[in-house]
């Protein structure tokens, strides 16, 4: 059973051409992620604003483990539980109790030997690619409520082009730049059927992230690894005595996060793969938005 967002808020016509948003269907959840790859390479007021309350959250997170300072861990924890206003991610559309910040205690519990050992882990993006058991669903949920301020800022935009008005209002933690801490606010929203409901900028979303663990394996420890066995032919052509498909096979798989575990070994010998990680993503991510198209056939099918 469907009903998008689009019918209640009067749009004549249905087709992401006509939305800034997802037209999600507010009956369930959509297996699409919020991706602050996306977020960070996209124009605009709201995103440049989205990027630096993300930064803002991250630096202290990271900083956090650092420091390995447990109240701080707790703190932070507390409010990046599963949230389920979106319409996004796995679930049945009334999943909204998640980790609990304990649990994700237990799930982050590498990062303070990470962080120690790699300064330059600085982005959520590169939480899926150093922790195994956390990737788009995890990570989406924290940046929804890192940015619900915004989000539902957005939200009550939409509503005023559509000329619907908001019809409750809601109590909310949210990231404030200002104290680098969680904040309470009191603000109107919008409701359907008594469940909140948060629209998403139709730019930021994916079905997978374009870059995570195996995508920094090949694309970058891999990579470098199959350049340096270059070697120049009598013609001047440049081959490589090795494929990065060898060289995959070539690690041991002995443990069942063998990926992890060797890029994690890898970044922590050498931090520049981090680096050229965080420098690629600007052009790994042009253009990787989903297409009107793309998000029609996705959310309407």
């Amino acid at each position: 059973m469907k009903k998008h967002i689009s019918e209640l808020l009067n749009h004549s016509r249905t087709g992401h051409s006509n939305l800034e948003f997802v037209d999600i269907n507010v009956l369930d959840d959509q297996k699409l992620f919020i991706d602050p790859c996306l977020i960070e390479t996209q124009q605009g007021s709201w995103y440049n604003n989205a990027t630096n309350l993300l930064d803002n959250f991250f630096n202290e997170f990271y900083q956090a483990y650092r420091n390995n300072d447990a109240h701080k861990k707790i703190e932070l924890l507390s409010c990046a539980r599963e949230i389920n206003y979106t319409k996004l991610g796995y679930g049945n559309g009334d999943n909204g109790h998640g980790n609990t910040a304990e649990g994700l205690l237990e799930t982050f519990k590498n990062l303070e030997r990470l962080t120690a050992n790699i300064p330059n882990i600085t982005k959520a993006m590169d939480i899926p690619v150093t922790i195994s058991g956390f990737s788009e669903d995890g990570l989406s949920d924290m940046i929804t409520n890192i940015l619900h301020f915004q989000l539902n800022e957005f939200t009550l935009e939409q509503l005023a082009i559509a000329n619907v008005k908001p019809n409750s209002e809601d109590t909310f933690d949210t990231w404030d730049v200002a104290s680098s801490a969680w904040k309470k606010v009191t603000l109107p929203c919008y409701r359907y059927e008594n469940n909140k409901i948060l629209l998403t900028p139709k730019n930021i979303v994916r079905k997978r992230y374009f870059f995570g663990a195996n995508q920094f394996l090949m694309r970058v420890i891999l990579e470098r690894a199959k350049k340096e066995t270059a070697y120049t032919t009598p013609k001047g052509k440049t081959r490589y005595r090795t494929t990065k498909k060898e060289l995959k096979n070539a690690i041991s798989k002995e443990d069942r996060n063998w990926r992890y575990k060797y890029i994690n070994e890898k970044t922590e010998s050498d931090q520049s793969f981090l680096k050229d990680y965080h420098d690629a993503i600007p052009y790994l991510y042009s253009n990787k938005a989903m297409t009107n198209e793309e998000l029609d056939n996705f959310i309407y099918s």
